[in-house]
C-alpha cells in the first residue's frame, strides 16, 4: 500500500480494509468503505460483506477481478498469499509441504453444504469430495426401472447429455426391473453400459474464485 502523504496512506488503508479497489475517479469510496465496515462489523483485518479473505464467489466471467483467484486446485505460495494461507491452511492440499498450499478445485463441481454432524450427509469431512450417486426410478408397481442407452461407453453416453463416468468408481451391483424383465447392469458389473453414472440438475457454468488478497494501489501520481 502506497500513498504520497500520511493522510493518503490512512485513507487508502480504510478503503482497502473494506475490500474496495481504490479508484481516483470515484470520490465516494471512503464513504462506501466506512458504511461497509460498519454494516459488516469491520475488525481492521479488511472485512467487507462477501469479500473476506477465504470467501468463495461465482463470477459471470471466465477471469475473476483482481484480488480473487480461480478455484482450480493450483499450488500457490504460502508467503505471497500469507493471509489466505492463514485462513484456509492445507484443507485443500498441502502443496509441496513447505512453501506452497493448494486452492480448492471447484471446476466442474457442485458445492454441498458441510453436514457438520447433522446426519443428512453423515461421515463427511470438511472439504472432502464425493462420487455422484445413481438413482433408480420407482414405478409404483413394486419394481425399479432405470434410464438406459445402447451406447457402450461413458464418453459416448456423454454425447447424449449423460455424465461420463469411470467404471472403477462404482462397486458391482444390479437392479431388478419389473416382474419378467431382465436384470439391468450397473457400471462395475458388466462394463460401460446402462447408466449415465450421475444424476444432474439443470445448471449454468460459471467461474468459482476465492478471495486471496486486497489489491494495493498508488494514488496522487
Amino acid at each position: 500500500m502506497q500513498g504520497n502523504t500520511p493522510v493518503e496512506c490512512e485513507i487508502l488503508n480504510v478503503i482497502q480494509g473494506a475490500g474496495i479497489w481504490p479508484d481516483c475517479e470515484d470520490k465516494t469510496q471512503l464513504l462506501q468503505a466506512i458504511e461497509a465496515l460498519i454494516s459488516g462489523g469491520g475488525s481492521g483485518g479488511g472485512v467487507s460483506s462477501g469479500s473476506e479473505i477465504g470467501s468463495v464467489s461465482a463470477f459471470a466471467m471466465p477471469t475473476p477481478p483482481t484480488g480473487w483467484l480461480v478455484c482450480d486446485g493450483s499450488a500457490i505460495s504460502r508467503t505471497e498469499y500469507a493471509d489466505l494461507f492463514a485462513a484456509i491452511g492445507t484443507v485443500w492440499g498441502a502443496g509441496d509441504d513447505v512453501t506452497t498450499f493448494n486452492l480448492p478445485d471447484l471446476r466442474g463441481e457442485f458445492v454441498r453444504g458441510f453436514d457438520d454432524g447433522r446426519g443428512v450427509d453423515a461421515g463427511r469431512a470438511f472439504g472432502s469430495w464425493q462420487n455422484p450417486s445413481i438413482v433408480g426410478f420407482d414405478t409404483g408397481n413394486d419394481s425399479v426401472w432405470s434410464v438406459t442407452t445402447t451406447l457402450q461407453s461413458g464418453n459416448m453416453q456423454a454425447s447424449l447429455g449423460y455424465e461420463a463416468y469411470d467404471v472403477a468408481d462404482y462397486p458391482a451391483g444390479g437392479v431388478a426391473g419389473a416382474p419378467g424383465q431382465s436384470i439391468t447392469s450397473l457400471p462395475g458389473i458388466a462394463g460401460d453400459q446402462g447408466y449415465s453414472g450421475a444424476v444432474r440438475p439443470r445448471n449454468i457454468a460459471m467461474t468459482y474464485a476465492i478471495k486471496a488478497f486486497y489489491p494495493t494501489a498508488t494514488v496522487g501520481q
